[in-house]
């Protein structure tokens, strides 16, 4: 196959899906290195020569399971969506015994912590315009405003469910911001941008988490004025 025919192929087909134990950590290894090479110089200037040289295995090899830079690239963002889809379930779902604010700031210092050290997310930050991962982007982020959404049904329970939506969506589309620019920053930056998040999040939360005030019990009448 000429090189100008795999560029052809579509961005998201992967050619062999591996089964067996030694392709599958064969794929993992081209997936490591195709992202610091991705995070180190962009897409446009990647070769699968690199990648493959940097994961220490054949051309060949790289092909047998890709057909291009992109095809590694939507399988680079197909698994850091996989890998926040458990941290959400395993670290930012679980609610017992915490209030809402310790939810919050659990959840932003687990997410955080995560996007400092992986280098899918490095490489996706460093090709941010890529179609494939804004389509997936938007697709994750409004998966966790759906599942936020049950969250703050726990957390405030007299916030009416059409306006429960909107606030699950704030809130994702906030946390997602504030990773993107806090790996923009350097480390001890980063933490103060963190930091600030959570207050401001504490803050616009707060009247929501409140319980509504009713009228006096056994009156039946309005407050005096």
């Amino acid at each position: 196959m000429k090189a100008s025919d795999r560029e052809a192929a579509p961005a998201g087909a992967a050619r062999k899906v591996p089964t067996q134990d030694r392709s599958k950590q064969r794929v993992e290894r081209i997936l490591d290195a195709a992202a610091d090479v991705f995070a180190e110089v962009g897409i446009e200037a990647a070769t699968t020569e690199a990648i493959a040289a940097k994961a220490e295995t054949s051309i060949g090899s790289l092909y047998q399971f890709f057909p291009n830079k992109k095809a590694i690239f939507y399988a680079i963002v197909a698994r850091y969506a996989e890998r926040v889809r458990e941290l959400f379930d395993y670290e930012v779902a679980p609610i017992a015994g915490r209030t809402w604010q310790e939810q919050i700031d659990a959840s932003i210092d687990v997410l955080y912590a995560f996007h400092h050290v992986d280098a899918g997310f490095r490489a996706i930050l460093r090709n941010w315009s890529s179609g494939e991962f804004l389509e997936a982007d938007d697709a994750i982020n409004r998966e966790f405003a759906r599942r936020t959404e049950a969250l703050l049904e726990a957390h405030a329970k007299a916030l009416p469910a059409a306006k429960r939506r909107v606030v699950a969506e704030v809130l994702v589309e906030t946390v997602s911001a504030m990773l993107i620019l806090s790996a923009r920053r350097d480390p001890e930056h980063g933490k103060l941008i963190v930091a600030e998040a959570k207050a401001m999040l504490h803050r616009y939360l707060e009247p929501y988490s409140a319980r509504p005030r009713g009228r006096p019990k056994g009156t039946g009448k309005k407050p005096a004025k």
